[in-house]
């Protein structure tokens, strides 16, 4: 039935023109009237005066019967509590705030005509504000002598449910204004993400006046199943407003979430009370009301109205609400009470809260089967050690997260042996997926218990395991050690807040053996910075690995400062590592320089935090221009600190550098083929070899485009070509069988034909893929490129792995020190050399990185026959600044005087005990049997004084002195002519002392601006090294050491060396 069947029916009802004129006049032209009928309303005793009652929209009016007309009375739809109807021709309805209802006859007596039809108007408003929702529902008390009838509505309902047309009544009721960027964000927003709960917070711009109408109208929607207001500090209106939903609601919600709102006890009383008084069982499944000080006075009356939910609870989340053992003890009773909470609730988390040890009953819960997935007991004070029998009965098979961290493990002082179910309940555990035990101070053995139960387990999978502040002593840091490498169901692994003086890296290399943790946390790390160091050492190590499984690191707010370095340095090789925290370490512009030089080296790396490190924009700067030669990475978090910190006053420069970074982010994250290029080349360069420079620079430009795309084209065809002709015989095969169906159509190809089309596609991919790989596999497996060059058959293909001619390069360049042309092995480090940025110290500070023995053989001994050039040679030297230390001597005197005393052999008075020449420090002679008689000390004793080590160094008096061999000369950086040639065996140059700009013969290297090695003026044809080069090339004494350093004056006294005595020696 509709609206204009009422109104035709209505014929003895009938109102005049001018009358209805002047009402609508009276109401207003935006004023929808949907039904008008002339009425006698009861007024003092039996006094009935002629009125005309008018339906609209949104309210019933009552109106006068003259002309010009007037309201007399009005009121809301949503305002009516009850209707009743004790004659036929009698209605009364009775509203919300009144207590005195209005009562009005329609028709004559004995006839419910009228009444009918204005109860179909009714009914018609109803169904437009409340599209299928029953009056019913809606009103409190209907008692009629008629069935009412379905009447279907005047409009058409828009999304949502039609929540903005209710929102537009609501508003009407509560007399605030419409805001119609509300009704917009719900029509739209809502609708398009499908979102089922009403957040306040989209809202909480608006006024609390607003917000009542908002809520309001959530009463009878059946969109909306629940509100979240997390956040959101409501009035009392506004909260009774919600109150008024709880309890009148047809269908009740479902859901309730209202975290950190600053509720007090007596929100929580007034909704429990609601809760109790609803007209209907209360149909909510999930409350949160964490962070909220609800004590235990609010979280009993929520609880108590849930108790009846005939469908049972799904999840509770009471964390932090200041709640004791009381409260523990209510919900475990009403748990236990109700069956149905067994088989539905899942989620329950009671964390932050001063339980202690009153939850004994809640263990009884615990230990029946249930269905629980998540329990949160974190800081509860209560002690770990009582629960696992019930958790292994009851919660075993579906338990996947569990969090207990911030609890004691025991009461007492000395905890007894771990119970047998703890280690039993994780061995047993089927779908447990997190786990946290952060800061609970267990026991070795606990720990130990707790690792031996996850290695045991075959079932669980893909675990996260949380021991931040668990590691107490080096007895439990020795557990994890022992046992991590083989709990396999383990996938992340967090460490945080624990001391790196608890030998962390041994930790780390046994995580590098478990190849199933994919991701590793240690941020917070405490301790002195000494033991840093080894701890970074041991992560390069497990990163470049060839079998890491490693993909994500965590290093955030450790203030590792210049020993992050060493990582910075290996993350440019690391192998499989995609997501990496480096924040809050301190690192400075120093490490920006060393991240941007990473970032243009790594293939695999995805996500990077760089945040709180110091970084100037310079150095940000840097890492946005890396970017532009990074294939892999697609997000950086962006810098807000340091951008904020370096860039005051220079807003434009932060802007630009904003800009510019996502700029970059955005090309990586666009997929071209000049990335897969350049992987491909880095890849190759990292392999080693000669042709691995040229590849790495010259792949993305010298290589043609390769001819996937027409290979793929023809091989999709071709095998689109095979399916037809296939299916196209299938189907004539079932023609000739007689296999048609009911209504006498063949089997046509057009529909096969429409499925299969997305087959070419998908074999194109494969396709590409696999030639993608068989790329990559090619270009890491060419070994023998250096040796074996491969001839190109194709003369416009460049032949980028053939040898590079090295003298010609070095002639080019005029190098003073060649490159080494050792290949680098498959398995070696992908480690980039030290910078130096990372050492943060003057220009004048020598090196300490000598070059290796084996380089610096072969480097040697592949010289061109040419002379190179000294490029260091012709450099000015700085002026002095200071004064010398040490006495000016005459520079006019001869340079040969004080040589015999300097060479004079040391004679031991016959029959002494110290006649054995490993007792004296060994010295340069002029002869070659001198000196390998002092490099070979007699077996018979050994000096307590000056120890040897393998490396050939003697120290005396804290300073080491070079062991010369036959033909073993050490090289210098003087520029002069050296009379021998370095064997592949030559020891590093000693650590002199001297001032090195003062004296000009030292052989150490300094951190700053190091002066390179010389090999200028080597003669390959000498074969002995003779005084007067050892001169020329030091100055009159050895590399390193000071003439006569070595001996003192009381041995020179008593033990005089004469030339003669020497060369006979």
């Amino acid at each position: 039935m509709t609206l204009k069947k009422i109104k035709k029916m209505s014929t003895k009802s009938q109102i005049s023109t001018e009358l209805s004129d002047s009402i609508s006049n009276v109401l207003g032209k935006n004023v929808k009237i949907l039904y008008k009928s002339l009425v006698r309303m009861e007024s003092r005793g039996d006094k009935v005066d002629n009125k005309v009652m008018v339906v609209t929209s949104y309210r019933i009016f009552i109106t006068t019967a003259k002309v010009p007309t007037r309201v007399d009375n009005g009121f809301h739809l949503m305002e009516i509590e009850a209707i009743e109807s004790k004659k036929a021709n009698h209605l009364s309805i009775t509203l919300i705030h009144e207590h005195k209802p209005v009562s009005i006859l329609i028709g004559e007596e004995k006839q419910s005509e009228g009444v009918i039809n204005v109860m179909h108007a009714l009914v018609a408003a109803f169904d437009d504000l409340y599209p299928n929702v029953p009056i019913e529902d809606i009103i409190c008390k209907v008692n009629l002598q008629f069935q009412l009838q379905h009447v279907s509505g005047t409009r058409k309902h828009s999304t949502c449910g039609d929540f903005s047309n209710q929102y537009a009544a609501m508003c009407d009721l509560c007399q605030t204004p419409f805001r119609a960027e509300v009704a917009w964000d719900i029509d739209t927003i809502y609708l398009a993400h499908d979102i089922r709960m009403l957040h306040l917070k989209d809202f909480d711009h608006l006024d609390q006046r607003d917000l009542i109408p908002l809520l309001i109208a959530l009463q009878h929607n059946t969109w909306f199943t629940g509100v979240c207001g997390d956040g959101v500090r409501v009035g009392g209106e506004a909260w009774e407003a919600l109150s008024r939903v709880v309890r009148c609601a047809s269908p009740a919600p479902q859901r309730l979430s209202w975290r950190a709102a600053a509720l007090r006890h007596d929100h929580a009383a007034r909704l429990g009370h609601a809760l109790v008084r609803a007209r209907r069982r209360p149909a909510m499944h999930t409350i949160d009301f964490s962070q909220n000080h609800i004590e235990d006075k609010g979280a009993i009356s929520i609880l108590s109205g849930l108790a009846m939910n005939p469908d049972g609870l799904r999840q509770i989340s009471l964390s932090q609400c200041g709640l004791t053992g009381k409260t523990v003890t209510h919900l475990a009773a009403m748990l236990n009470d109700n069956p149905c909470h067994l088989s539905t609730l899942s989620h329950l988390d009671l964390s932050h809260n001063n339980l202690k040890d009153d939850v004994h009953n809640l263990y009884n819960f615990l230990a029946q089967p249930n269905v629980l997935t998540h329990l949160n007991l974190t800081n509860t004070e209560t002690t770990l050690e009582n629960m696992w029998g019930a958790l292994l009965r009851g919660c075993a098979a579906r338990l996947s997260e569990l969090l207990v961290g911030r609890n004691p493990w025991s009461a007492v002082r000395r905890p007894k042996d771990p119970p047998p179910s703890f280690r039993q309940f994780f061995t047993a555990c089927l779908a447990l997926n997190t786990l946290d035990f952060s800061y609970c101070k267990m026991m070795p053995d606990a720990l130990k218990s707790l690792l031996l139960g996850l290695a045991c387990n075959e079932s669980a999978t893909g675990v996260k395991l949380n021991l931040s502040g668990v590691l107490s002593s080096s007895q439990a840091a020795h557990v994890l050690e022992s046992c991590i490498h083989g709990v396999r169901c383990l996938q992340s692994l967090d460490l945080s807040d624990n001391s790196m003086e608890l030998e962390l890296s041994g930790i780390v290399r046994a995580i590098g053996k478990n190849h199933s943790i994919h991701q590793l946390s240690l941020s917070r790390l405490t301790g002195k910075r000494s033991y840093a160091p080894p701890l970074i050492q041991a992560l390069v190590h497990v990163l470049q690995e060839p079998d890491t499984a490693l993909i994500s690191l965590d290093l955030s707010d450790c203030k590792l400062k210049g020993d992050l370095y060493g990582l910075l340095n290996a993350l440019g090789g690391a192998r499989r590592l995609r997501t990496l925290d480096v924040g809050g370490n301190l690192a400075g512009d120093a490490g920006a320089r060393l991240l941007a030089k990473a970032l243009q080296c790594n293939c695999t790396l995805h996500t990077l935090y760089i945040d709180r490190n110091a970084f100037s924009l310079q150095g940000l700067t840097d890492i946005a221009t890396a970017l532009r030669r990074s294939v892999s990475v697609r997000r950086v978090e962006f810098p807000g600190c340091d951008a904020a910190a370096g860039g005051r006053g220079a807003s434009e420069r932060v802007a630009a550098l904003w800009r510019e970074l996502h700029e970059r982010l955005a090309n990586n994250a666009a997929p071209a083929t000049t990335h897969t290029l350049r992987a491909l080349a880095l890849e190759r360069a990292w392999g080693g070899g000669e042709a691995a420079a040229a590849l790495a620079a010259q792949a993305a430009a010298a290589l043609p485009p390769p001819p996937l795309p027409a290979a793929l084209e023809r091989a999709s065809a071709a095998a689109h070509h095979l399916l037809h002709q296939y299916l196209q015989r299938c189907s004539e095969v079932f023609a000739a069988m007689g296999g048609s169906g009911a209504s006498g159509e063949l089997v046509t190809l057009q529909a096969v034909r429409d499925a299969m089309a997305p087959c070419s596609t998908t074999l194109q991919d494969l396709l590409n893929e696999a030639v993608e790989s068989l790329a990559l596999s090619a270009c890491e497996g060419v070994d023998s490129a250096d040796s074996d060059p491969v001839p190109s058959s194709e003369a416009d293909i460049p032949d980028l792995l053939t040898p590079i001619s090295h003298s010609a390069k070095l002639d080019y360049l005029n190098l003073a020190t060649p490159l080494g042309c050792r290949r680098r092995e498959r398995g070696a480090r992908r480690v980039r050399p030290k910078s130096v940025a990372e050492q943060q110290c003057s220009s004048n500070e020598m090196l300490s990185l000598p070059p290796l023995h084996g380089e610096a053989g072969d480097a040697l001994a592949d010289l061109p026959a040419n002379k190179l050039r000294h490029l260091v040679k012709g450099r000015p030297r700085r002026l002095k600044t200071r004064a010398p230390s040490r006495p000016i001597t005459d520079q006019s005197q001869d340079i040969d005087e004080g040589l015999d005393e300097f060479w004079r052999t040391c004679r031991t008075p016959p029959g002494s005990e110290e006649a054995s020449l490993s007792a004296r420090t060994p010295l340069t002679s002029r002869s070659l049997h001198s000196l390998s008689s002092l490099a070979s000390p007699s077996p018979l004793r050994r000096s307590p004084t000056l120890p040897r080590d393998d490396t050939m160094y003697s120290v005396t008096s804290g300073e080491s002195t070079p062991v010369l061999l036959e033909c073993e000369v050490s090289r210098c950086k003087s520029s002069d002519n050296v009379g021998a040639r370095a064997a592949p065996t030559t020891p590093p140059p000693s650590r002199s002392s001297d001032d090195v700009n003062a004296m000009g013969n030292g052989c150490a290297r300094t951190p700053g601006k190091a002066r390179p090695w010389s090999v200028a003026g080597v003669n390959p044809d000498n074969a002995a090294c003779t005084t007067e080069g050892v001169e020329a090339c030091v100055g009159g004494s050895i590399v390193g050491i000071t003439p006569g350093a070595a001996l003192t004056s009381s041995m020179l006294r008593d033990h005089p060396i004469t030339p003669e005595e020497g060369a006979e020696a």
